[in-house]
């Protein structure tokens, strides 16, 4: 690794589900979600510091609070994968941004330790390019799914978050699921938006979008996830949307099942798909 500061290796703030060590290649993050609080630049970051001696028992999941694939942090996310993949490290990546086709290819030399969850809430780029404006366009994000499925690659669509009124209807939701279905996906998660009423930049910033504050008035539940909370929409309308999208998802031949982290509501309700991740580490 070059120049910069040293990257640190964090103990997951998601052990009942992802018990890997954090990592984040820059300071905060340069998406710029709307419902986010991390908005800095994203300034790189490179050295590697204190590397845990169970780093290849426990793996790395990169990254919580920044995006590997940003363009301030792409060649960094693949040399941090070159090195610890070839030490037989697993990992598991989260991003909103395209993979490039050099580290698709390094990945594909390692599937069975990587696995990819690419976030991707609607088709409408005219909304991605407000609410996350440094992500990739929907077309290149799918682009990526569909390039990681191909190499034999572990990947996960995951359609969070989701804005009520804008993302939520049969005809955004059965879009979404169609393209994701096309590029070969077999198996998505999905959740509501959560804002946190207490960030005025978040809410300043979502009141500003004449679609979001329509939708923002729909959120009217106060909730705590396992990291953070906020208000999202009331928990009838979330567990219907959880049963809505099993069906939609059945009808395309893809697998759901929804995530007690974001939503620990799922947990109580019965008759809604929970993560099979989820329920083998807390014996559900």
């Amino acid at each position: 690794m070059k120049k910069h500061k040293n990257l640190k290796f964090v103990p997951s703030h998601y052990a009942q589900c992802i018990d890997k060590y954090e990592i984040d290649l820059t300071d905060d993050c340069s998406v710029q979600c709307c419902y986010c609080s991390l908005k800095n630049k994203g300034n790189q970051q490179a050295d590697i510091d204190g590397i845990p001696l169970d780093i290849k028992e426990k793996g790395i999941y990169l990254s919580p609070n920044s995006d590997p694939f940003s363009k301030t942090a792409r060649d960094a996310a693949h040399e941090v994968l070159a090195r610890f993949l070839l030490e037989g490290v697993p990992f598991l990546i989260i991003t909103k941004n395209q993979i490039p086709l050099e580290t698709i290819d390094l990945l594909a030399k390692y599937p069975s330790q990587v696995y990819v969850q690419i976030s991707i809430s609607r088709l409408d780029d005219s909304l991605n390019s407000y609410i996350e404006p440094g992500a990739a366009s929907a077309h290149n994000r799918l682009e990526t799914i569909g390039e990681l499925i191909a190499a034999g690659l572990r990947v996960t669509p995951i359609l969070m978050p989701l804005f009520p009124v804008l993302d939520d209807t049969p005809e955004c939701l059965s879009a979404i699921v169609d393209a994701c279905a096309k590029v070969g996906a077999k198996y998505l998660k999905a959740a509501y938006a959560i804002i946190d009423s207490n960030d005025t930049v978040q809410v300043q910033k979502t009141m500003k979008h004449p679609l979001l504050k329509k939708s923002l008035a729909h959120m009217t539940e106060d909730v705590k996830i396992h990291v953070g909370g906020g208000i999202t929409v009331p928990k009838p309308q979330r567990m219907k949307l959880y049963r809505q999208l099993t069906e939609i998802y059945a009808d395309h031949g893809i697998n759901f099942q929804s995530c007690p982290i974001l939503d620990p509501a799922v947990l109580n309700a019965g008759n809604v798909p929970i993560c099979a991740t989820y329920r083998k580490k807390n014996k559900r």
